[in-house]
């Protein structure tokens, strides 16, 4: 099992993430992209892509993933979808090229927008999406994000409308448990469609809240998770050190046996 970190927690540009997070000691990162400047990143560009890699590779620190963050947004409206659509199909080619298996992909509704119709754009549109990139291997992680939150249930009816092994599930413990989930049964219950976890704790550092990390690591460690493991926690005034401290509660729970 592999732990990585996503960019904001670094507050980092991409072009001193690699180095950071090597010092720190995180295997990947997980690079964030917004609705308003995600053609103009380095991921959409092959130039870009080349400059990711020379970094990955001088620091042994991989792209674990990428956030579609707002641009998931795109998707879930009428006058959007097509470009949501492009989106996630030239994110899947790109994400090929740097190695990273995971899309993450917010779900998030726009307004009084109705959770029928919610649910038929992103089917539709994942399937048009995936339709466009049968050769390419990147899953896409659906993440329950925001106060209102998705259940595993919702999850999986989604997952079975797809029926694409391409879509999965992006679990976060934290945002389960804010929005009033039982992290435990949920990740039992979406067993092998969790492609990547967010591990944090909302409104406290990790270990000092009211989750219970070392049940949440043997349940990871139970359904057979053995991918990456992304911190998705508070900066603080010190991101590095907070990083680290975080990094090193992750692989204490770790070698306490609680996980694999």
């Amino acid at each position: 099992m592999k732990i990585g970190v996503m960019d904001n927690v670094l507050m980092a540009s991409w072009e001193e993430l690699f180095e950071q997070a090597a010092r720190i000691g995180f295997d990947g990162v997980e690079l964030d992209l917004k609705v308003d400047t995600y053609r103009d990143t380095e991921v959409w560009s092959a130039t870009g892509r080349g400059n990711l890699l020379s970094r990955s590779a001088r620091t042994k620190v991989e792209v674990a993933s990428v956030c579609m963050a707002s641009v998931a947004g795109l998707m879930t409206k009428e006058e959007t979808h097509e470009a949501g659509i492009e989106a996630v199909a030239e994110l899947r080619r790109f994400c090929d090229d740097l190695g990273a298996g995971v899309i993450l992909f917010p779900m998030i509704k726009h307004g009084d927008q109705s959770e029928e119709g919610a649910v038929q754009l992103w089917c539709d549109g994942f399937k048009a999406a995936f339709k466009r990139t049968e050769g390419n291997r990147a899953k896409v992680g659906m993440e329950s994000v925001g106060r209102v939150g998705r259940s595993a249930d919702q999850a999986l009816a989604m997952i079975e409308m797809v029926g694409s092994p391409n879509l999965g599930v992006y679990y976060d413990v934290g945002n389960a448990a804010y929005q009033g989930y039982d992290p435990i049964g949920e990740m039992k219950k979406l067993g092998k469609h969790i492609v990547q976890i967010h591990v944090k704790e909302i409104g406290a550092a990790m270990g000092e809240g009211k989750l219970d990390f070392p049940l949440i690591f043997r349940t990871i460690k139970e359904i057979g998770f053995d991918g990456y493991l992304v911190l998705e926690t508070d900066p603080g005034d010190d991101a590095g050190a907070n990083a680290a401290r975080n990094l090193e509660f992750v692989r204490r729970m770790l070698k306490q046996g609680c996980a694999k």
